[in-house]
């Protein structure tokens, strides 16, 4: 593909429509044009466009000189000229060979081999609202990726717990007649022991490195600590089926409500009912493991999961999971989510709700914020949520009045104390009274003292809505394409509570 100077993405960002005021033009210099604008353009355009569209148009004679700015054509000598000219501007980009005997069905079927397609956008769009999308997912992210650490270091655990209640050998993981070896699964099994043989050669683990020098096997206990989170689970799913489901037992245990053991039973329902947890389980957590690895490498996360990275002309979204023959029966499978949802963390307000039963951004926050609260009764993962939402205005507008210097929050309880403590000479006001003694001036020197405490206040509170973050941003225009995409709304957080 090509690429191109900041001067000339500047213009190429005015041709599209997108507009950089005069003040803001340094923040273009400050963020990659590319990891901004094509991160996020879904956001922000207003309809899309295919090569078949843009044919069809310049035909109609329409948005001529939209088209002549956008791929900038200065001169063209009727309307299939200027199309030709279109579409070798888009081969150019994207690196596709075309030559001068090309026919024009030639050009087209190689655009729509790369599944081009072109986005509008409104005219209300500024670079710094992707700019503000970009630094709102980055601390999204960060909240999140917190959170999700916990959860793996959580199932780390439950995994080492199990091996030790078994008194597995320290070679647990690399023995082949722990996996499961059938035809289906023997290459995974096979992916999973290479894993664990490579994590054994990490030169920057201090405990691999003793035991290596030492000239041992490197136990599963400290294997285990070296995975990643979608390598952890992805072991545990191609270990022989009585560790399998028993780890997963024990993690619907350790992060629901439930309290779910095997029964040695014949009931065909009782078997269903406790198979069908154990894969829901395991389903969650393979999912989690995608998305820790999205958080991780810096990726959006506002379209996490969905199929296709535009948005079509129906403003409709397909997914990638559940896999599904058609988006009927995917949703139907998303909404018997809900029911385990029910089972593990008890009916609430979003799982009782399948009017968006898609796997998007809102539902694996859901599942994460419930892992997390049935840990941490404590936690404060649904305040550092919504403070993100607030402090960019997307979805939730900023509060008044937002504390977030600690220096200014420790000044603000100092003054409180002060005051609180101060002998403001009330009593002798009183006994002055009583005794019919003068008191005026006694009354003037309270009042000024209440004067000068409440004005440092009102300094402190004033200097706090100044320097706040969640004060910085006005309402955000495209807070609907955001739910479009991620299923969040402002209802979204009281349903999560």
């Amino acid at each position: 593909m090509k690429s191109y100077t900041n001067s000339k993405l500047k213009r190429k960002l005015q041709n599209k429509g997108i507009q950089l005021d005069e003040r803001k033009k340094k923040i273009f210099d400050k963020y990659s044009y590319y990891q901004v604008v094509n991160a996020y353009k879904n956001i922000f355009s207003k309809t899309i466009e295919n090569i078949d569209d843009i044919e069809k148009n310049i035909l109609s004679g329409n948005d001529i000189e939209r088209y002549k700015k956008n791929y900038g054509i200065s001169h063209f000598q009727n309307e299939k000229h200027l199309i030709r000219q279109v579409k070798s501007k888009i081969c150019e980009k994207y690196g596709i060979t075309n030559k001068y005997s090309d026919s024009d069905e030639e050009l087209t079927k190689k655009i729509k081999s790369i599944q081009y397609y072109n986005h509008l956008y409104s005219d209300k769009v500024f670079y710094s609202d992707f700019v503000r999308m970009y630094k709102f997912e980055h601390e999204l992210r960060n909240v999140l990726l917190k959170y999700t650490l916990i959860i793996e270091e959580s199932l780390k655990n439950v995994f080492v717990v199990y091996l030790n209640s078994i008194e597995a050998n320290a070679d647990f993981l690399t023995d082949i007649n722990q996996y499961e070896t059938g035809q289906n699964n023997i290459s995974n099994a096979i992916e999973s022991i290479k894993k664990v043989f490579d994590k054994q050669t990490n030169k920057y683990s201090n405990p691999i490195k003793r035991k290596n020098k030492q000239n041992l096997s490197v136990p599963y206990w400290i294997i285990i600590n070296e995975l990643t989170l979608g390598e952890t689970v992805r072991l545990v799913i191609n270990l022989k089926t009585d560790h399998r489901t028993k780890i997963l037992e024990n993690c619907i245990n350790y992060f629901t409500n439930m309290n779910l053991k095997f029964n040695l039973t014949t009931d065909e329902e009782e078997m269903k009912y406790y198979y069908n947890h154990i894969n829901v389980m395991r389903e969650l957590l393979n999912i989690i493991g995608k998305f820790r690895n999205n958080l991780a490498h810096n990726q959006p996360i506002y379209n996490f999961n969905v199929k296709e990275y535009y948005s079509s002309k129906k403003n409709s979204v397909s997914y990638t999971l559940p896999k599904a023959k058609n988006q009927q029966e995917q949703y139907i499978l998303n909404a018997k989510y809900m029911s385990y949802f029910s089972d593990f963390f008890g009916t609430d307000k979003y799982n009782s709700f399948t009017g968006n039963a898609n796997i998007d951004l809102s539902w694996i926050i859901y599942v994460i914020y419930k892992f997390i609260t049935h840990l941490d009764k404590n936690t404060n993962m649904y305040t550092e949520l919504t403070y993100v939402y607030q402090k960019f205005n997307i979805i939730l507008k900023p509060k008044q009045i937002a504390i977030n210097k600690c220096t200014l929050y420790e000044e603000m309880i100092n003054k409180i104390n002060e005051f609180c403590m101060a002998d403001l000479g009330i009593k002798e006001i009183i006994d002055s009274y009583e005794n019919k003694k003068p008191i005026k001036q006694k009354l003037i020197s309270l009042n000024k003292n209440i004067n000068t405490a409440k004005k440092e206040m009102e300094t402190l509170i004033k200097n706090n809505m100044t320097n706040s973050d969640c004060l910085k941003y006005t309402h955000f225009l495209f807070d609907r394409n955001y739910t479009k995409y991620t299923g969040i709304d402002k209802r979204y957080f009281d349903r999560l509570l």
